[in-house]
């Protein structure tokens, strides 16, 4: 209890800073985007690859081939979920699509990745990795399709490979193949891909802090039925979803916690930049992404303190 106490407040220490420095416009307007350029495709992908190669062994791999179908299987039955909830409250098909994107997709990289290797330490990381492979493969597939089928702009892009194969899942594949080979990374490589993955954790707490900053000032006004149920499931319905599975699987102590953990993580932020680009309900999107950030401080203090 005490570690995840602890745990919130460093990371409330390192958001405020970025909220401070961003609300006082303390620094220039393209910092916050070259901080988000750096996680995703630099820090990021370094830390995939040290973590998972200096922690995962060849049976660990064996048990996360089991908690990898079980992820899948959350996800789906978040989609289908989502889309019966937005039925049931008879929205609009554009809302509909952001909706069930939303409904379906959490935070894995920007907001769980550090909060998670703050709250568990590097040894949370693979179990993290695990979530974000089918997260970003179902997110660029199933995720872009829903909103470009809902677009007036249909064949804009949608799935492609390419989105797929980013930085970040390459360095998950190539940890997982230095796993399986039994190979080790020369000690220099190793040292300067640690050093990489060191900056992924302050600076993607600065980035969040900087974009709550954004949000305040936009201020958020009435919140409707529709955001209430998407909070309940970023927050209660998704985590329970995924405490259920793996009490079914078999899978406990570290792993359940780590995984459950990372399932009660905030609306995915590429959400609302998707739905820009497909011009399906960008203000809806960026309003739930928004809205469901602010509302994990209070949520991930308790899952800290209940899991950490």
């Amino acid at each position: 209890m005490l570690r995840g106490l602890t745990s919130v407040a460093i990371i409330f220490i390192l958001l405020a800073v970025g909220f401070f420095f961003a609300w006082k416009k303390r620094w220039p307007e393209e910092t916050t985007r070259v901080f988000s350029v750096v996680v995703v495709q630099i820090a990021a992908p370094c830390l995939a690859v040290v973590s998972i190669s200096d922690r995962f062994t060849r049976e660990m791999l064996g048990e996360s081939a089991w908690n990898l179908l079980l992820v899948v299987i959350m996800y789906v039955i978040l989609y289908f979920l989502g889309g019966l909830l937005a039925k049931i409250m008879k929205l609009p098909p554009k809302k509909t699509a952001v909706f069930r994107v939303t409904f379906m997709f959490n935070n894995t990289i920007f907001i769980g990745l550090p909060i998670n290797q703050i709250v568990f330490g590097n040894d949370g990381l693979p179990y993290l990795f695990t979530v974000f492979i089918v997260s970003i493969t179902l997110f660029w597939s199933i995720g872009a399709y829903t909103l470009e089928k809902a677009s007036d702009h249909v064949g804009k892009g949608g799935f492609s490979l390419k989105k797929i194969i980013s930085p970040g899942f390459i360095g998950v594949i190539i940890g997982v193949v230095l796993v399986l080979t039994g190979l080790e990374l020369p000690e220099v490589l190793h040292s300067a891909l640690s050093y990489l993955g060191d900056v992924c954790v302050p600076l993607s707490l600065l980035f969040i802090g900087a974009s709550l900053a954004a949000s305040v000032r936009k201020g958020f006004g009435r919140i409707t039925i529709d955001q209430l149920v998407i909070m309940a499931g970023k927050f209660i319905i998704s985590p329970l979803i995924m405490c259920l599975l793996l009490r079914a699987g078999g899978v406990d102590g570290f792993a359940f916690n780590v995984l459950v953990f990372t399932a009660a993580m905030p609306c995915h932020a590429q959400t609302a930049i998707m739905a820009g680009f497909y011009d399906v309900e960008p203000e809806y999107a960026s309003r739930l992404v928004s809205l469901s950030t602010i509302l994990s401080l209070i949520a991930i203090p308790v899952y800290a303190g209940l899991l950490g």
